[in-house]
């Protein structure tokens, strides 16, 4: 877990492999040894409302992209969704009565700012890395290894770096706002991590 002093507050983070079920307990220690009044998610808002109110069974992968990740990580563990990390965030803020906030864009953010960076070509190309992900032979030997290697192959193109990169600034935005109400711990996926600290410390 990362510390970052924000003015006279430290703002705690945790990176998270997103599905895994052992994250649950990392999220778990975390509350404990942090005892946050704030519990900021790298989910949108619409997700965070989602995920507080899901009670149904364990979701299908919405698209290729997903289907591989899953298939990735089954080398470890069998990946759930939603996700673990994030639905043991929201079920130990509500029991201590810490706040819940989604730090991620929300749909009509994410998709103004998918329009501006994404060309209609990296669009078409989507295809292409369709068939190169069904090929690839990961070389990882770590989940979070896994997630970085499967991150930079879907995010590869300049354009869906830049749209990671705005992500990540609006995550860094967010939570300076959030730790001047109180102490803070963020619940970040592990391959968006290192672009938010960069930014909270820049």
């Amino acid at each position: 877990m990362d510390e970052v002093r924000l003015g006279d507050t430290s703002l705690h983070v945790l990176s998270v492999v997103r599905g895994l079920p052992s994250e649950a307990d990392a999220v778990a220690r975390a509350m404990d040894a942090t005892r946050p009044a704030v519990v900021a998610l790298s989910i949108g808002p619409e997700e965070l409302q989602a995920l507080r109110s899901y009670r149904g069974e364990p979701l299908e992968p919405e698209n290729f992209e997903e289907e591989i990740y899953v298939a990735g990580l089954s080398a470890w563990e069998p990946p759930v969704k939603p996700p673990p990390c994030f639905s043991e965030a929201v079920r130990s803020a509500e029991k201590r009565g810490a706040r819940l906030e989604a730090i991620d864009m929300d749909e009509a953010l994410y998709a103004d700012a998918y329009v501006d960076c994404v060309s209609a070509l990296e669009v078409v190309f989507q295809g292409r890395l369709e068939r190169r992900l069904r090929k690839k032979r990961f070389a990882a030997t770590t989940p979070r290894d896994f997630v970085l290697e499967w991150d930079a192959e879907v995010n590869g193109s300049p354009g869906f770096r830049r749209l990671q990169s705005r992500r990540e600034a609006h995550f860094a935005s967010r939570l300076r706002e959030l730790t001047g109400q109180g102490k803070t711990l963020a619940v970040i996926e592990v391959e968006r991590v290192a672009g938010v600290l960069q930014a909270l410390r820049a």
